[in-house]
């Protein structure tokens, strides 16, 4: 009998080639897309997993409420993960990690080979024994046991030693600190919340520094820059560790904070998906990108699937004098269902193949649209994928060949075979085109969202920053370490910055020259201040900045009262400092010219405010706009800002790379384009848009494969109605809209179903951004506008064929 049933079905196949194709085209592209996705999931959900001790895993999060910052912390300050251990039982270990960049460099013979290297991190021994680490070289339970020991992974030893092995090599840690190699270990997989190319004894981090920072940083509990991870003894509950908390902190953090400080512990399976923080070290994803994923996922798959009931359904009617002559000859329903799902089924088949041949072919794609490494391999070697995607093809074939089976199979055969039949068709009319309204509603809503999430993402790129950000060059003097605030003034080494920069000046293509302690739009650094009228027991944090005198010049700042620091004036070095107009009104000075001459104490710098400018973004544009104070602090100045012509600008870039090498040899010539590097913070959000303006599209077409199927059943139910209408004198123009006014009723319910849901879940996404767009109107108008010009040319194109058609050959056997 199943043989029978193949034969039949591989019949039917080949006599229905058209209306196979579409069913197999909807139903690859919709498998396709939703394996496709789950794939992508599937990947984020499995961040952190292949370590060992996934499960007993932690790190402590730090909420420093006096600092009132819009987000926890990631990171604690250094002194607290060594008291860890001995004050809770339910630890086994603690470890921290400090990331920082970092020059390095190899003597090979007379030539110094060196690179900037951003993944960095100074890391406690105890590291090794947390993270699962695959040594290829080197014994891990002595490889970070010594200060100036340093661990590599294997692509680093390969890009400073070529094909010599680095144990027991020298490696130059900022040109001129010789670390030891003891260890090299393979790379993080794709899927690690962290990844690092150098690991040094945590301790090295100390001998680094200057006598000062050497003695303050092991007991400061303010700096804030290492994570801290901590390794539970099994079965142990975290809650009573956080309840342990507020006590530890009374007896160890500094009496002024320990009240003010809230830490928490963190599982592992949070670090990617579920961690709102400040200071990651590499971008968190996003859960809630990942349900809308999946949610595209499966909404593209109904649709696939809405599209094959609603052609098989059409199809139908060419088989109905078939289904009565199989019953009168003795076939049963349930033999008829059975050959109908096996038809479905061989479908189903063929698409979920074919989808295979696809994932290969459009994974660079989706691997460019995600900012993934996602391979073929990985799908097949995943034991919960390959079951899923079966379990999945099952799913749909039994999904989508259901109503069609038990909808045909129901048929009477003295109806069919007097070719009365067409009425009773009618009767599954409501549920087909509700199953449209499905379809478009769902099209126009993901044209709504990916809309508003393109008009976002325009804003932000061109929203006024309050500074200039066009063609301004960014690279680093010193590389990044949060550690610089301790550095002591380095008049020397000024007076050569002061000097490059002037031959700079004299290429006409360059047009300023400043240097910061960071750059603008990407994150600020929060200091204790007290401003006049305040005391010490009520002191202020806020974002600071270190210049030099040519800064608001170089990005175009407006000073609404005051003045620009100066060099003519010695003390502006010393005591001045420049406030933002946010920042003074918060500290309740109504106006600029109110906050001339007040007075703010900075950790110990007292100056006077000189001058008050425009307010400007110094963080993203997802957090709110805070002040800005700002004074010239000669040792933070780390970050040069080069702002060149628009023309010239590879002849630019080669300059400035031949003259640093001349003035700053020790440091590799390391740039980026200011905006190019906030652009970067808006990757996700990016890619999001991206993701839904594809699979919008691709919904659209597949929901137009079913609008096809549809008019293709009305067109046959209404043939001997549309010869005679011309017969009588209808032109093609009225049978089109007799065909499509329906089919244009459905989309405007599709419309007003989809506007409002659309509108409520891009409203919630849109409370993400401090600075957003307002929901215009136009943009559910252009959506329904689309949407109709889309399902009108799909109508009409079948609707003009009936009209074209002949009606003689539809009238000769009335």
């Amino acid at each position: 009998m199943i043989q029978n049933y193949l034969k039949i079905a591989l019949r039917n196949l080949n006599r229905f080639r058209s209306f196979a194709f579409i069913n197999i085209i909807g139903l690859t592209m919709g498998m396709t897309c939703c394996f496709m996705i789950l794939l992508f999931v599937r990947n984020e959900l499995s961040f952190d997993t292949f370590h060992e001790k996934f499960d007993r895993i932690y790190r402590i999060t730090y909420n420093p409420k006096f600092a009132e910052l819009p987000t926890a912390l990631a990171v604690l300050p250094p002194p607290v993960a060594p008291l860890l251990p001995g004050y809770f039982p339910q630890m086994e270990t603690a470890a921290r990690m400090y990331r920082r960049n970092a020059s390095m460099a190899v003597n090979q013979g007379d030539i110094k080979k060196s690179f900037e290297e951003e993944n960095f991190f100074f890391a406690d021994s105890s590291i090794l024994q947390i993270f699962s680490f695959a040594f290829l070289k080197g014994d891990p339970k002595t490889a970070l046991n010594e200060t100036f020991t340093v661990i590599l992974t294997e692509e680093m030893e390969k890009k400073y030693f070529g094909s010599q092995s680095a144990l027991g090599q020298i490696i130059l840690f900022g040109g001129m600190h010789p670390m030891k190699v003891t260890g090299v270990v393979k790379e993080f997989p794709d899927n690690s919340h962290i990844h690092f190319n150098f690991i040094s004894n945590y301790q090295t981090m100390f001998a680094l520094e200057n006598p000062e920072a050497r003695e303050n940083l092991p007991r400061n509990w303010i700096i804030s820059h290492s994570f801290t991870y901590v390794l539970l003894k099994p079965n142990q509950n975290p809650a009573s560790v956080n309840a342990r908390f507020p006590q530890f902190l009374l007896d160890h953090a500094p009496k002024q904070f320990s009240k003010d400080i809230e830490y928490q512990l963190q599982p592992m399976r949070d670090f990617h998906l579920r961690s709102n923080l400040g200071g990651e070290a590499e971008a968190p994803g996003n859960i809630t990108y990942l349900y809308v994923f999946t949610g595209v996922a499966f909404i593209t798959l109904l649709i696939a699937c809405i599209n094959f009931v609603n052609l098989s359904t059409a199809r139908s009617l060419k088989r109905a004098k078939e289904v009565g002559m199989r019953k009168v000859l003795g076939a049963e329903r349930k033999h008829l269902i059975q050959q109908f799902l096996g038809e479905s089924f061989l479908l189903a088949l063929i698409a979920f193949l074919c989808s295979f041949i696809l994932i290969q072919l459009f994974l660079p794609v989706m691997n460019t649209l995600t900012g993934k490494h996602l391979s073929f391999s990985t799908l097949l070697n995943d034991p919960i994928l390959i079951p899923s995607f079966i379990g999945i093809f099952l799913i749909t074939s039994l999904l989508a060949g259901s109503y069609p089976a038990f909808f045909v199979s129901a048929f009477q055969p003295i109806t069919t075979l007097k070719g009365s039949y067409t009425s009773e068709k009618a009767k599954g009319g409501i549920l087909r085109q509700a199953l449209v309204v499905v379809q478009f509603a769902a099209s126009i809503g993901l044209i709504i969202a990916a809309s508003i999430a393109f008009n976002q993402l325009h804003f932000m790129r061109n929203q006024p920053l309050g500074f200039e950000k066009d063609y301004i060059i960014t690279t680093p003097l010193f590389s990044q370490n949060l550690n610089n605030i301790f550095l002591p003034s380095n008049d020397s080494l000024y007076q050569k910055i002061k000097t490059f920069r002037n031959v700079l000046k004299q290429n006409p293509s360059i047009e300023e020259v400043t240097l910061s302690s960071q750059a603008l739009g990407q994150g600020s650094t929060r200091r204790g201040i007290v401003p006049e009228g305040f005391t010490k027991e009520d002191n202020k944090f806020i974002a600071c900045l270190a210049v030099d005198y040519n800064f608001l010049k170089t990005y175009n700042m407006k000073l609404l009262a005051g003045r620009d620091f100066s060099e003519d004036f010695e003390t502006d070095k010393e005591s001045a400092f420049l406030i933002t107009e946010t920042g003074a009104k918060s500290f309740g000075w109504t106006t600029p010219a109110k906050a001339l001459g007040k007075t703010i104490d900075r950790e110990g710098k007292q100056g006077k405010i000189i001058g008050v400018i425009q307010d400007f973004h110094a963080e993203t544009l997802s957090q709110p706009l805070e002040g800005v104070l700002i004074d010239v602090d000669i040792p933070q100045l780390n970050l040069f800002s080069i702002k060149i012509s628009s023309s010239n600008v590879p002849q630019t870039l080669s300059f400035l790379e031949k003259k640093w090498s001349e003035y700053f040899p020790e440091k590799a010539f390391e740039y980026d384009f200011l905006d190019t590097s906030i652009a970067r913070q808006y990757e996700s959000d990016q890619r999001l848009g991206n993701i839904i303006s594809y699979f919008a599209g691709l919904v659209v077409l597949i929901s137009c494969l079913g609008l096809y199927g549809l008019i293709s059943l009305v067109a046959q139910q209404k043939v001997k109605e549309i010869g005679i209408r011309k017969v009588l004198g209808a032109s093609i123009s009225q049978i089109v809209i007799l065909l499509s006014k329906d089919f244009i009723k459905l989309v405007l319910i599709s419309f007003v179903i989809a506007a409002p849901v659309a509108w409520y879940f891009m409203n919630k996404w849109l409370q993400g951004f401090a600075f957003r767009i307002d929901i215009s109107w136009w943009i559910f108008l252009l959506a329904g506008i689309l949407a109709m010009i889309v399902a009108q040319a799909t109508v009409s194109y079948q609707a003009i064929r009936a009209a074209r058609a002949n009606p003689v050959k539809s009238l000769r056997s009335e």
